[in-house]
């Protein structure tokens, strides 16, 4: 019997996004499979698989929440879409280096040089704040949409987040299908700082869909939730003791 315990981050995923009322009991059959030597491909195979399936079977058993829960949400993200176009000119112009206020802040927090730098930090501050934008927009998004199942495993969360993985995934491909290498951004004599600014891009996506979760509550820590158990078990069990003894 194999002693090591199965991959973490596929026990991780199974545990925080397994839709199933058995989860649990699938987190122990594959952990006591996976102790009798099946290997780690296997292991996360068969955590996918359990994530899909509980996730299809409960959103099909409650088809016409979930779709109100969908449309809920991309409105939202449409909204968010909205406010990020009206205040993306305004944040560009705000951290302009023609500026008088930015030549003179950062001309004494960088270098000499602070120009050549402050041209990569400019896309990254841009990118602090249409991140942080969208990540209110997420998690309240997420929160709201907690609130059609109120449950510890919301498989209504789970698949707004795939949706929008699923957009996201389709926006990148449909992009480089259309216009080739100039979709990710990678622009002839400009190339690093194209790349550079494709891959802030996708970590605002990445920020949208993990606040999205964390709204839901799907990436709260399970220690809270081991607490109240434990507490309501402390607590039957001294409800039993105080019976006189007659009773017992």
């Amino acid at each position: 019997m194999r002693s090591t315990p199965p991959p973490r981050i596929a026990t991780w995923m199974l545990r925080h996004f397994g839709c199933s009322p058995n989860n649990d009991a699938v987190i122990g059959d594959l952990d006591e499979w996976y102790r009798h030597g099946r290997y780690p491909l296997w292991y996360w195979r068969q955590t996918l698989t359990a994530i899909a399936i509980g996730l299809f079977q409960e959103v099909w058993r409650n088809k016409a929440r979930t779709l109100a829960a969908l449309g809920v949400g991309w409105s939202m993200l449409a909204l968010y879409q909205f406010i990020r176009h009206r205040l993306l000119p305004v944040i560009e112009f705000e951290l302009s280096p023609q500026l008088a206020l930015a030549q003179y802040v950062f001309s004494r927090l960088l270098p000499r040089d602070w120009l050549i730098y402050y041209q990569w930090l400019y896309f990254v501050l841009i990118a602090i704040m249409v991140a942080i934008l969208g990540a209110i927009f997420g998690a309240f998004s997420g929160w709201v949409i907690a609130k059609f199942r109120p449950s510890p495993r919301n498989p209504m969360v789970v698949a707004f987040a795939v949706s929008v993985c699923a957009y996201w995934a389709y926006a990148i491909l449909w992009s480089i299908a259309k216009w080739g290498l100039r979709a990710v951004l990678i622009i002839p004599g400009h190339e690093i700082r194209g790349l550079f600014l494709f891959v802030l891009i996708q970590i605002v996506w990445m920020t949208i869909i993990a606040s999205i979760l964390f709204g839901g509550g799907l990436l709260q820590s399970r220690i809270e939730n081991s607490w109240r158990n434990g507490e309501e078990k402390t607590s039957s069990g001294v409800t039993n003791d105080s019976r006189n003894p007659a009773q017992r």
